[in-house]
């Protein structure tokens, strides 16, 4: 990778555009950027790296703040990098995130990072991408290398190596680690141990299936008390082993199925035995069955002969009662008075409680016309007086209640339009933005349109030079189209020419015959007496003979010249064309045809170019010009719009100044009606409640008025008909009447006593009965309750002892089978379980090693083996620049010793040639020290290279460090950065150093100052 132009802008301590011409810094090989302490030196460096990757490298990310404090408030950071890879050539253009001055108000806006990635192709930079994830991954891919690696091997930190040169293993892992990636090797150690992991837990599985078939195994046996301590199993097996395990179940099984064939015989015998106690009781229980349904029926017929008195009491009663039934329609006439009049009373008394209760009745009715003590008529004349009273001040409320709802709604309309008010002001103010933006869009489109106007004058000479360009191009086809016409027109007239030639030779020989032929003719058309035609004798003496040879007539001698002829105007034909295309050619020349065609094609395609682009941009001066029209008219009617809200606004303010004077005339009145009523609906309700409840009062006063002269008459009529019957007193003739309900119980029991006398008559008639009695003449003692029961407890004792010993030989067996399972389970798990132990081994084995532990004697990780050959590398390339820089005195070699329990592997020592000593790093003095780190860290560089596919690496940047070094020792470092130029690479010095001021010619300046700090490009003569 070569850096070619770096522009920076309002970054870091850069306010104005400054611009670092690296290809002239780099026409030496070596330059210097130098400058005071803070002036910006590690600046320009920090904006390579941010233009490539979009960070700083360092501490300096955490701040999270590139923008020059020095620079405008409305100035925008950015960095411009141009730089070539692969044989492309890029450009990236990034800002980081600023805040920028408000367009509108006070405040500022966060403007977001941006990137454009672009490539030089056909001479134009063509755009790749903008998207900040999409350039980061585009330059990873080309560089082969991450924003870590780039700074270690593109910019060498010497502070950081001098670090790294003293540093322990640990410390050398981290930063080894993000500069090679061993994440593979990683990933492979974390593989192998979760693969171990796996297979243990596999293992483990597998055993404690093992161990719980096991001990289901050993909780069976104990639930029969057979203890694994009274085995005799195997004594040379491990009893916590799986072959342990296996022989103890093994054992267990055979105990418990001898346990089993015993207890099966034991079951049969008690089976047999509880089957001839259970005959013998059956016929015991029968016997005393027969004795116990005749002593019941003796004692039903007793019970039956004792009832006999209460029977006839009962129907003395139902005797009564069929007297008393007469009277019972008077009797539940009177009752029915009674009941009214309590109940009514009851009513009256609860309608004077609740009209107590209601304040609002207090209004129309005084509280001592409720008291207890006031006659009900005095209080019924009160009732009547109040219930008018309620019922007028009612009306008047109720006539009031279309004024409430009017109030309700002039309050909703007053806040609608308070609501549209509050509309209409956020609209003028986004009109008010509307208005701004059109404003500040027609800005800018007029700055768009004065550039397209620029970029569209001149539109008329350049299609003036198109047409040019394509009529030379037109006239380079036409000469070539000339040119193969001529050949085949100098071949027409080449032919012809030749015909023509032919055909006149042909026509002379003919016409020459013709001449010698003419006598002849003559001579023979002459006739005896004819005159002559030439003479005009017509005698003939001499006439010319005829002579041998071929005779040409006048038709084929005019014949010939005729073809002679149309092959002369032919040949003209020709002539004519020939010359012609000839003059075309001349002309078309003159005009610039015989250019080369290659030449006027790219002439014609760069003047198409040129007014097509032109014509672009006249396009676009067009749309904008219609655009700015547009966004006038918009802005017009947008300014209308905003008249019609103000004018609205005046409006809507009016009717609320209305709406709010009427609600006060309202309120005034509906509150006086009211009272201390919420609402006039309310107070409505309660003088309604108060008035149904006065109602209610007299309703129930008027009713139990009624209800004691019903009660008075009831009473009367039911004396006089008492006079004639048997009884003295009405309580009498209620007493005497029987509920139907108890009536037909009474007629119901007397009929069951009746039929209860006739059914123990025929049972004991019964022929069993019978039997039973002689029988207990026979023997007057019939079995006792004690003989069942010890036949039933010798028969339930044999019954349990049968039972029990069924179910401990059913239990036993179910255990016997239930060890041999487990015995089974435990042998198959055993064949899986054996192969993966072995298999767990070697994965521990090889995980172990792996995270170096085991059989690793170095303690080495597989990460940090890996390290330890990149380190050894790094030493290696390291090596051949120490030795030059310390004049063959000093060697860098890896080392991989261990120091007590730390791991090996990332060790580092210095080998002094001049005594042959290996000895540690940290005892090189400061100079030493610079050039090691400064050999470390181009070592470093060489083999990350060689990690990213060999990518060719052209420029360096060394920072600092120099100033620990004498004379001799610059000398020797020198160089060795002077050996890094060969193959083109440029290497820059970070440093203020004046001995290096004095030996490099092409520097860098950065100038310090209150404003900000600026580059100079210096270019002098390098002392010797």
């Amino acid at each position: 990778m070569r850096i070619h132009q770096l522009e920076i802008q309002a970054f870091g301590p850069f306010a104005e555009r400054q611009s670092v011409p690296f290809d002239a810094l780099s026409s030496q090989g070596l330059f210097l950027l130098n400058g005071p302490t803070g002036a910006g030196k590690s600046s320009v460096l920090d904006a390579v790296c941010f233009a490539l990757y979009g960070s700083v490298p360092g501490a300096r990310q955490a701040a999270k703040r590139l923008r020059s404090d020095h620079a405008a408030e409305s100035v925008a950071p950015e960095v411009c990098l141009e730089f070539s890879v692969a044989g492309r050539r890029l450009r990236i253009v990034r800002s980081p995130v600023w805040e920028r001055p408000a367009r509108r108000g006070s405040g500022t806006t966060t403007e977001q990072a941006r990137t454009l990635l672009s490539e030089w192709k056909t001479g134009e930079w063509v755009q790749m991408s903008a998207r900040n994830d999409e350039v980061g991954l585009e330059v990873q891919a080309l560089l082969g290398m991450d924003k870590e690696q780039f700074t270690k091997v593109v910019m060498l930190p010497q502070g950081e190596f001098a670090a790294f040169l003293r540093a322990d293993a640990k410390t050398r892992r981290e930063l080894l680690q993000r500069l090679f990636s061993t994440t593979r090797f990683e990933d492979l150690e974390r593989l192998f141990t979760e693969e171990s992991q796996a297979l243990a837990r596999r293992l483990a599985e597998q055993e404690d299936h093992q161990r719980n078939l096991f001990l289901r195994a050993v909780e069976e046996a104990e639930r029969h008390d057979l203890a694994t301590t009274n085995l005799t199993a195997d004594p040379t097996a491990d009893a916590s082993s799986s072959a342990g395990w296996a022989a103890t179940m093994a054992e267990l099984t055979r105990a418990l199925s001898a346990r089993w064939e015993q207890a099966a015989e034991e079951s049969t015998e008690l089976a047999e035995q509880s089957a001839l106690a259970d005959g013998a009781l059956a016929a015991l229980t029968r016997r005393r069955e027969r004795f116990r349904t005749l002593a019941h029926l003796r004692e039903q017929r007793r019970q039956h002969g004792s009832r006999a008195e209460e029977m006839g009491h009962l129907t003395r009663e139902k005797e009564r009662h069929d007297q008393a039934s007469g009277l019972a329609a008077l009797l539940g006439l009177e009752e029915d008075a009674e009941s009214g009049y309590r109940r009514a009373d009851e009513d009256y008394r609860e309608a004077r409680e609740r009209a107590l209760r209601h304040a609002t009745v207090g209004e129309y009715l005084a509280p001592d016309a409720l008291a207890e003590d006031v006659p009900r008529p005095a209080l019924r004349a009160a009732v009547v007086e109040a219930c008018a009273s309620s019922s007028a001040a009612l009306a008047v409320l109720r006539a009031a209640l279309p004024d409430e709802k009017l109030l309700l709604r002039v309050r909703a309309d007053r806040r609608r339009a308070d609501e549209e008010a509050a509309r209409l002001d956020a609209d003028i103010l986004a009109a008010d933005r509307s208005i701004t933006d059109l404003q500040e869009g027609r800005a800018q489109d007029t700055r768009a349109l004065d550039d397209r106007r620029a970029a569209a004058d001149g539109l008329t000479g350049l299609r003036e030079d198109l047409a040019r360009a394509l009529s030379a191009e037109d006239f380079v086809g036409q000469y070539a189209s000339e040119q193969q016409r001529l050949v085949a027109a100098e071949t027409v007239w080449a032919s012809a020419s030749e015909h023509f030639l032919r055909l006149k030779e042909a026509w002379l020989d003919a016409l020459q015959l013709r001449l010698e032929q003419a006598a002849q003719e003559l001579a023979d058309a002459l006739r005896d007496g004819d005159p002559c035609p030439v003479c005009g004798s017509p005698e003939h003496p001499a006439p010319v003979s005829s002579h041998a040879g071929r005779r040409v007539s006048l038709e084929e001698e005019q014949g010939a010249r005729r073809l002679q002829a149309e092959a002369e105007a032919a040949l003209q034909t020709a002539r004519d064309e020939r010359d012609r295309i000839r003059l075309r050619l001349a002309e078309l020349a003159a005009g610039g045809g015989s250019d080369e065609p290659e030449a006027a094609a790219a002439a014609s395609r760069l003047a198409r170019s040129r007014v097509e682009k032109a014509e672009a941009a006249r396009r676009e001066c067009v749309a904008l010009e219609q655009r700015l029209a547009g966004v006038d008219a918009e802005e017009d009617r947008a300014r209308t719009d905003r008249e019609a809200l103000h004018r609205e606004r005046v409006e809507v303010d009016q009717r609320r100044a209305s709406l709010t004077d009427q609600e006060s005339a309202l309120g005034e009145r509906i509150a006086a009606l009211r009272a201390a009523a919420s609402s006039l609906s309310e107070r409505v309700n309660e003088v309604q409640q108060a008035s149904r409840r006065l109602e209610a009062l007299r309703q129930a006063a008027e009713a139990a008025d009624r209800a004691e002269e019903n009660r008075d008459e009831s009473r009367r009529r039911l004396g006089e008909a008492l006079l004639p019957s048997v009884f003295e007193t009405a309580s009498q003739a209620r007493d005497a009447l029987i509920p139907d309900d108890r009536l037909a119980g009474i007629g119901r029991v007397l009929g069951e006593y009746v039929i209860a006398g006739h059914r123990l008559d025929a049972a004991w008639e019964d022929a069993a009965v019978q039997e039973t009695l002689q029988e207990e003449q026979e023997n007057p003692h019939p079995p006792s309750e004690a003989d069942e029961t010890d036949a039933r407890t010798a028969a339930a004792d044999l019954r349990g002892r049968a039972q029990r010993a069924v179910v401990g030989a059913e239990v036993l067996g179910h255990s016997v089978a239930q060890l041999e399972s487990y015995s089974r389970r435990f042998a198959d798990l055993e064949r899986s379980a054996a192969p993966l132990r072995a298999e767990v081994s070697l994965a521990l084995s090889v995980a172990e090693t792996a995270r170096g532990g085991g059989e690793n004697l170095y303690k080495m990780s597989l990460a940090t083996y890996v390290l330890a050959s990149r380190l050894e590398q790094v030493a290696d390339a390291a090596t051949e620049r120490l030795l030059q820089m310390s004049d063959g005195r000093y060697q860098l070699v890896h080392s991989d010793a261990t120091a007590g329990n730390r791991r090996s592997g990332l060790g580092l020592n210095v080998i002094d040639g001049w005594t042959g000593n290996r000895r540690d790093t940290s005892t090189l003095s400061g100079g030493e020290s610079f050039m090691a780190s400064l050999a470390l860290a181009l070592g470093l560089a060489d083999v990350v290279q060689q990690e990213a596919g060999g990518l060719d690496i052209e420029t360096l940047f060394v920072d600092e460090g120099f100033g620990s070094l004498d004379d001799q020792a610059l000398e020797q470092v020198m160089d060795a950065l002077d050996g890094l130029r060969s193959g083109g690479r440029v290497v820059g010095l970070v440093s203020h150093v004046p001995e290096l001021k004095q030996r490099i010619g092409a520097q860098l300046q950065v100038v310090k100052g209150r404003q900000g700090s600026t580059l100079r490009f210096v270019e002098q003569t390098a002392a010797v």
